[in-house]
């Protein structure tokens, strides 16, 4: 097969006009959102909050395309050691071993509050968890063990009492996915998928009670049934598809970078983005070549074909300094640094998710193995959020204790705030306690 005609990598000077604007068309394509696709969300968490398990029910059988009743909702704990029996040895070990890292990391994010001695009194700030989390499990195209780990383990570090999964009902529980509820010890599992799952998770129902903050990836369907519901109770985020960015240069092998490109491209929604930045236009055909070569030889090559002409793209800028910028400005989740000064070139990026260094830290490591989350800002997001993490399951409360002395120190000053805003009785709460009370308006 001709391998120019597979699929054409567009290889991109960033500092031209028509640059410019195909980064634009590719940062575009990453925020549009299908009005339509939300209409139809709302409709079913509607129904959810309405009709509670009748409509969990209808939703599950119209969609999952299964019989199904009420008492089919809750998976019992024999079903999960049954199912959790038959993964294999070497999953299971590969789990344990995950497990053990992830739980080290994100122990290491843990914090403490705090108490400081003011003019006025003692100011506190306590950090306490949720009390009840809910985690998405995806089971369409995939299943994702992984995910169970990441979402989990930090909920448990951060110390919520109660975690609930939900994942859309297959056949059979996966036994990947069921070893990892297991090891974890999650006992509340409910068979329930896409935006159905996600109201029934926000407003409850007979059997399942609502959670305070639901976590975990999905389809456009879920995604959008999680923004819709964002105030009810909390999210992570509104994960799209797929991203990485790979700032590069000839210390890197272009075969690597290759694998790494399409290792993130073949998540299977159709809409992943894998970009390279380079400062050499020849480097960028090496590259370009190495990709050809890989498709041609995947064994999901089709995948690949049926992306978007500009989901695999490399960008050639005129400098370092260039290339830092453009990473900046796309805020990838994750970006791979593959140059030869790659931890000096890390003190200048403002905007990524998550970071891997060097030629032997790709992305793969971090979706499975070493401790760091894979649940991670999309679109941009990495500009103003972080990745899931312990703080996504704490919050924050703060503590004024003032005394008589502070409260009369402090008492002109709050006077003369709430009256400039027409705030009669904010200042009265401060000035009647004083007994500095100037003639009531």
């Amino acid at each position: 097969m001709n391998m120019a005609a597979l699929r054409k990598i567009p290889i991109i000077n960033y500092s031209s006009p028509s640059g410019k604007r195909t980064f634009q068309e590719i940062k575009l394509a990453q925020q549009v959102r299908d009005t339509q696709l939300a209409a139809k969300v709302e409709s079913i968490i509607d129904s959810v909050r309405i009709k509670g398990n009748d409509a969990l029910v209808e939703f599950t059988r119209k969609f999952d395309k299964i019989p199904f009743s009420v008492k089919d909702l809750r998976l019992s704990p024999q079903e999960l050691r049954s199912r959790a029996a038959l993964a294999s040895p070497e999953l299971r070990k590969a789990i344990r071993e995950a497990a053990k890292r992830i739980e080290v990391y994100h122990r290491k994010q843990l914090r403490e509050g705090f108490t400081i001695k003011t003019e006025e009194g003692t100011l506190s700030q306590l950090i306490r968890p949720l009390s009840r989390v809910g985690v998405y499990i995806p089971g369409g195209y995939t299943v994702y063990p992984s995910s169970v780990l990441m979402n989990v383990i930090p909920a448990q570090v951060a110390g919520v009492k109660e975690i609930v999964a939900v994942t859309p009902p297959r056949s059979e529980l996966d036994p990947g996915v069921a070893y990892a509820l297991q090891l974890l010890k999650v006992k509340e599992i409910y068979r329930a998928g896409g935006a159905q799952a996600i109201a029934a998770l926000a407003f409850g129902t007979k059997t399942i009670k609502p959670v305070d903050k639901i976590t975990g990836p999905g389809n456009a369907w879920v995604q959008t049934a999680k923004r819709l519901v964002y105030g009810i109770v909390d999210i992570d985020s509104i994960a799209g598809p797929s991203e990485v960015t790979i700032l590069a240069d000839r210390s890197a092998d272009p075969s690597w970078i290759a694998l790494d490109l399409l290792s993130q491209a073949e998540h299977g929604t159709g809409d992943e983005i894998s970009l390279c930045v380079c400062e050499s236009k020849g480097f960028a055909e090496e590259i370009a070549s190495a990709l050809q070569k890989e498709i041609a030889s995947s064994p999901v090559q089709q995948k690949f074909l049926s992306l978007p002409k500009n989901a695999v793209t490399i960008f050639v800028t005129r400098s370092r300094k260039e290339s830092i910028s453009l990473v900046n400005s796309i805020a990838p989740e994750h970006l791979q640094i593959m140059t030869k000064d790659y931890k000096s070139d890390l003190q200048k990026i403002t905007n990524a998710a998550a970071v891997f260094l060097g030629s032997f830290s790709p992305v793969a490591l971090g979706d499975y193995f070493i401790g760091t989350n894979h649940v991670l800002p999309t679109g941009g997001a990495a500009r103003f959020s972080s990745p899931l993490g312990v703080d996504s399951f704490l919050k924050r409360m703060s503590v004024a204790e003032i005394t008589r002395k502070g409260l009369k120190s402090a008492a002109a000053h709050v006077s003369v705030f709430a009256r400039s805003e027409n705030f009669v009785h904010h200042a009265l709460s401060v000035e009647r306690r004083v007994d500095k009370r100037p003639k009531d308006k």
